[in-house]
């Protein structure tokens, strides 16, 4: 019980200046992100120059929607702006004021920035991959910032049997409760809450251990990390949002809604890969006059009779999508290699290099 309520919120004050251990808690979990993406990036060809300027990129814009997401989830308190006060108050992020969803938003883009200008050495996908895990490390050690300042707390915990950590902690100096819970936690204060942040930091881990695992061998889905994480992360907030003391209404629903549009788009994902790559390896072999010694799945020529079907059609969209020059007819019922048809309409240069690419890629 001592141990929470004898923490000072504040480590050390320079001059006028107080530094809090939430602040030196997110810095040390933003460095720790920092060390695994500059360990693992090397995997997408990237060096450790790379890391340290998507962390620039990253951490500001994730920093800055932050706020922006906080603030405007709450219009009656922050808005109107009518003074040059009532502006302070808007982005005084250093009273405290952020939220995790809009840190995802502005981190998404930081990324996206990056990988454009990357684009050579790898994709937004790559980038997508690299970053999830340090992301969920970050989170995981944030969320010790809010044991120091006794928020984001659950509701009373009035078993006995409970009222203990991890299940419990014990709050007599509590923050950031929304004002409609706040009868609730004067009618149990000072007391035993949900310790919902460290079941936030026991979820997380586990997420970011399969997730690990997951990057290490995933080659077939680049940035399939992105659809697991917004998948598990919103999935356990969404129970969370219902525990919490400071829950605002839209974070609950905005978490109901992406977790099966997460699963939903990452299954597609994997469904458009799995078809371009089966149509790539089918065409590589048609086109080397292997098909005789390559075998093949239903799913293969099932696949490349829609696809060619598609092709047909015309449009540089499937072209590129496919990333092929030539198509040739093959009868794939049966299994033999008939003849190669040049098609009519042609991709520039530079596209016709990368189909060849894939197909050499393909083929090994």
């Amino acid at each position: 019980m001592g141990i929470l309520s004898a923490i000072d919120k504040i480590a050390f004050t320079i001059g006028g200046l107080e530094v809090a251990w939430y602040g030196i808690i997110i810095v040390i979990g933003m460095i720790a992100g920092l060390a695994i993406v500059c360990f693992e990036c090397k995997r997408i060809n990237l060096d450790t120059d790379d890391a340290i300027e998507l962390f620039l990129w990253v951490i500001p814009l994730a920093v800055i929607f932050c706020r922006v997401f906080y603030v405007l989830a709450r219009p009656d308190v922050y808005f109107p702006v009518e003074s040059w006060d009532d502006f302070v108050e808007l982005i005084a992020i250093w009273d405290g004021g952020i939220t995790i969803i809009g840190g995802l938003v502005g981190g998404l883009i930081g990324a996206g920035i990056f990988a454009f200008r990357k684009r050579k050495k790898c994709n937004f996908g790559n980038i997508v991959d690299l970053i999830v895990v340090p992301v969920l490390t970050g989170q995981i050690i944030g969320r010790l910032g809010n044991f120091v300042n006794q928020e984001a707390f659950g509701i009373p915990i009035t078993d006995p049997r409970l009222q203990t950590f991890p299940f419990a902690v014990w709050i007599d100096d509590y923050q950031g409760v929304e004002p409609e819970f706040k009868p609730i936690v004067d009618r149990h204060y000072p007391g035993w809450f949900a310790a919902t942040f460290f079941y936030e930091m026991v979820w997380n881990f586990i997420g970011a251990v399969i997730f690990f695992a997951i990057w290490r061998k995933n080659k077939r889905f680049p940035g399939i990390l992105g659809f697991c994480y917004f998948f598990w992360y919103f999935l356990g907030r969404a129970w969370l949002e219902s525990l919490r003391i400071d829950a605002v209404p839209v974070t609950q629903v905005a978490c109901i809604i992406v977790v099966p549009v997460a699963l939903v788009l990452g299954v597609a994902y994997m469904l458009i890969c799995l078809t371009r790559s089966s149509f790539r390896t089918v065409n590589a072999a048609a086109l080397a006059g292997e098909l005789d010694v390559t075998e093949l799945s239903r799913l293969d020529v099932a696949n490349y009779k829609f696809v060619t079907r598609l092709l047909a059609k015309g449009g540089r969209f499937f072209w590129k999508f496919y990333g092929v020059e030539d198509v040739p007819i093959a009868d794939l019922s049966e299994g033999s290699y008939i003849k190669k048809v040049k098609v009519s309409w042609k991709l520039p240069k530079h596209c016709r290099n990368k189909a060849r690419g894939a197909a050499a890629e393909e083929k090994k």
